[in-house]
């Protein structure tokens, strides 16, 4: 095994528990696999060899969640946030050129951390958002992804605003990154990230994969919508807050 994955025992050990994690995370609020792995395998791999498991990763968790999901998708928003949000990833790219990219995550990553705060101890009223929101957050998440890769949070946050069902919040997000990831894994296969210890670490992880969003699946099953929103804040707020550490960490290292 050490020889397929490059990797010690206490090392396979560990990124068993970060994978197993994310799944199950993933299984149960649609968003947040790329942020745990990201945070968790950060101690143990380059960013450059995560990403590309990563993206194949949640390729794999999509599509096994497809079927249970796919009535509960609001296509005409999800095609809204998909259109502006494309459009709108070469400003984010272009930003990115620009600015610190250390300096671009952490902004996105505080006022995640900094609204998710504000949303758990506040009263809030949820709304219906009319189609035109949609494409302003759309061009956002856009902005955002292409400057910082954050765009699942992002999206997080805004749902968690909205009067949908918790059913349609998850499935949406699934299906808004199952296409953004798939269009990013393409680039990356392109780009030849994808080599034969990268393939036996995804092999070796569809197991473990698999379990952890049928577990998290099962969880959500159980759940009212208010007790959702309130898990996905609480996870916002988590994973903000860990990804500003691991910043600072790479900032000051």
């Amino acid at each position: 095994m050490e020889t397929y994955l490059n990797l010690s025992v206490p090392g396979t050990i560990w990124c068993a528990i970060v994978l197993f994690a994310a799944s199950y995370i993933r299984g149960f609020s649609g968003f947040g696999f790329t942020a745990v792995l990201m945070t968790g395998l950060s101690l143990i791999f380059p960013v450059a060899e995560i990403v590309p498991l990563s993206i194949a990763l949640e390729l794999a968790a999509s599509l096994g969640q497809s079927f249970t999901i796919m009535r509960h998708v609001d296509w005409r928003k999800l095609s809204i946030l998909l259109a502006t949000g494309a459009l709108c990833t070469p400003i984010g790219v272009y930003l990115l050129a620009l600015l610190p990219d250390l300096a671009l995550r952490n902004l996105v990553l505080v006022f995640i951390f900094a609204s998710s705060i504000y949303l758990l101890f506040s009263r809030r009223q949820l709304r219906t958002f009319p189609l035109r929101v949609y494409a302003l957050v759309g061009s956002a998440i856009g902005i955002v992804n292409g400057a910082t890769a954050l765009s699942g949070l992002v999206l997080a946050l805004f749902f968690s605003l909205s009067d949908e069902s918790a059913a349609k919040m998850r499935a949406t997000m699934i299906a808004f990154l199952f296409l953004a990831d798939f269009w990013a894994g393409g680039i990356l296969l392109a780009s030849g990230f994808y080599e034969s210890v990268t393939i036996h670490r995804i092999l070796f992880s569809l197991p473990l994969l698999g379990l952890g969003v049928w577990l998290g699946s099962i969880h959500f099953a159980s759940v009212e919508s208010d007790t959702f929103r309130a898990t996905v804040l609480w996870l916002l707020f988590l994973l903000s807050a860990a990804g500003i550490v691991l910043v600072l960490s790479a900032k000051f290292a």
